[in-house]
Order: structure tokens, then C-alpha cells, then sequence
């Protein structure tokens, strides 16, 4: 097919029927447009819309083909097989298109499939929501925190700092503390245990982890009250809220004992000054030891 030749033949065509470009593509369900790019042969009609089309202009699909009027001795047999060819044509293309339009939603399908199953898995396993991993100094323990509170078969949607805690014997520990944000977590040399911090409203809570013995401890309670047996620091007395004493702790460091751990107070003592200063905490006697105050002394 000539496509100048059949595009200038559907022009004079339309204008012996007195039809606009408008006009002939709203009977075939088209737009003039499309019309307005066959008449300058910038493309030909689809073949769905040959049979309409010479039917509108009241010529052959030959004719069409041809891109001027044919004999028409020989043209009722021609022109016969020229529309079986047609139909065929056309069903074969809508068979095509249908059975690509049906992989392409099983493959859409597979592949949604698929991200929703390997989403859900990753969701499941935590893999989303690892904030720190941290490993014991000699490689026995392993804490990984996460970002969602733990439920049964994995994690939920609620936030909240979750802990697991891997043992070299394959035992894990799982531990959620709710909605407070992760600050630190360190070990101990020996790595039998470690002080965990997060953040409860703006004021830091630690926890001391022994891992001997599966048990996790308030650090601020036992410090408060070793502090409340030390001379040097209750000598000015603090305020308290909901019965639990006013100060602030700051975990530092470890102490190469595994006992021994460097923490930074700070209070407003019943003076109405600020006190602030460091000690070394003994976790296993409860001691307080080498106090240094900064202010307030």
C-alpha cells in the first residue's frame, strides 16, 4: 500500500460525498486527526478499519489498497478474498493482543505477588528496621536493635525500640521497650554484660544487662540509691518526682574490671544549685568511688 497514493485517493473520495475530515472519522469511531494523517500520507488506516472505511467512501477494500478504482470484471471473487484475508487478519490481531494483554497481567500479577511476599518477609524478619548491631567484644553475643515492637512470628506496626539478643549456643533473647529512642549500647570487656540507653521524654534511661543470668536492671534506681550512701553526694539532697529521685546519668565507659563503670550526674540539689560531676560506679557492691564535682561543690 501506497500510503501518499491511498491517502490523496480517501481525499477525493470524501470530497465526492460532500464529508468533512470530522465527519468521516466520527463514522468510524476515530478522530479527524487521524483522518487528516491518512490523506497526507503520513500513515495508513489500521486494517480493522479497511472494510469500514471503503464502505464509507463506497469503494472496494481493493481499492483502498490500491489507492485508485479497480477493474471490476474480476473484482467480486478479489474482492471476497481480499475481506476473508481481512477478517482473518483482524482476528489474529485481537487473538495476539488478547493473549498479550493476559501475560502481561499474569506477569503484573507475578511480579505484585512477589513484592507483597518478599515485602511481607523482609517486614517479618526485621530487615527493614535494624537501627544498630552490636557484637560482645569476644564474639559470643550478638545484640541487633530494631525499630518495631516484636509480636508473635515477627514485627508490628507500632514503634518502639525492640532488642534480640543472639548467644552463641543459638538461645535468643527478645526484649521490646516501647516508643524511646535508641542512644547506645556498650559492652563490658568480659562481655558477660552491657548498659543500654534510650530516651524516655528527654531524660536518659539506662539499663544494665547480665547476661549470666538473663536479667536486665534499672541502672538510674541503683545509682540513685548508691548516691544516697555517699557522703560526698547527699550531702545536698535532690527533689523528686513520683517518688523517684531528679538526676540524670550519662553512661561513659566500661572500666577494664568489667565492674567498674564511668557515670556523669547531674542534679538540682535542695539548695536550689545545680550539681553536676563524675563518679565510677562498682555494679557488683553497689560502690561509689573518685568522685568529681564540676559545679555546685
Amino acid at each position: 500500500m501506497d500510503n501518499m497514493k491511498t491517502g490523496q485517493f480517501i481525499r477525493d473520495l470524501r470530497k465526492e460525498r460532500g464529508m468533512t475530515q470530522k465527519e468521516l472519522a466520527d463514522r468510524l469511531h476515530i478522530t479527524d486527526r487521524a483522518v487528516s494523517k491518512w490523506e497526507r500520507g503520513l500513515c495508513a488506516p489500521e486494517i480493522s478499519l479497511l472494510e469500514p472505511l471503503a464502505e464509507a467512501l463506497g469503494c472496494s477494500v481493493l481499492d483502498l489498497m490500491a489507492g485508485e478504482r479497480t477493474a471490476r470484471a474480476a473484482d467480486s471473487q478479489e474482492e471476497a478474498r481480499t475481506r476473508d484475508v481481512l477478517h482473518y487478519s483482524i482476528q489474529q490481531v485481537r487473538r495476539r493482543v488478547r493473549l498479550t494483554r493476559r501475560w502481561w497481567l499474569l506477569a503484573t500479577a507475578a511480579v505484585v505477588l512477589v513484592l507483597v511476599l518478599g515485602g511481607t518477609a523482609l517486614w517479618r524478619s526485621g530487615a527493614l528496621f535494624v537501627v544498630a548491631r552490636s557484637t560482645s567484644p569476644d564474639g559470643s553475643e550478638e545484640v541487633t536493635v530494631y525499630s518495631k515492637d516484636l509480636v508473635s512470628g515477627g514485627f508490628g506496626l507500632a514503634d518502639a525500640t525492640s532488642l534480640i539478643v543472639r548467644h552463641d549456643n543459638g538461645v535468643k533473647l527478645f526484649i521490646t521497650y516501647g516508643d524511646h529512642a535508641f542512644q547506645g549500647l556498650w559492652w563490658a570487656p568480659d562481655s558477660s554484660k552491657y548498659v543500654l540507653a534510650l530516651d524516655y521524654g528527654g531524660r536518659t534511661y539506662l539499663a544494665l544487662a547480665l547476661l549470666e543470668y538473663s536479667s536486665e536492671h534499672n541502672l538510674p534506681v541503683q545509682l540513685a540509691s548508691a548516691m544516697a550512701q555517699n557522703s560526698d553526694l547527699n550531702q545536698y539532697g535532690w527533689t523528686e518526682t513520683d517518688g523517684q529521685p531528679d538526676i540524670d546519668f550519662q553512661f561513659l565507659q566500661w572500666g577494664l574490671d568489667s565492674q567498674s563503670m564511668l557515670i556523669y550526674y547531674t542534679f538540682t540539689g535542695q539548695d536550689g544549685q545545680r550539681h553536676d560531676g563524675y563518679f565510677w560506679y562498682n555494679c557488683v557492691d553497689g560502690s561509689i568511688r573518685a568522685v568529681l564535682e564540676l559545679t555546685g561543690g
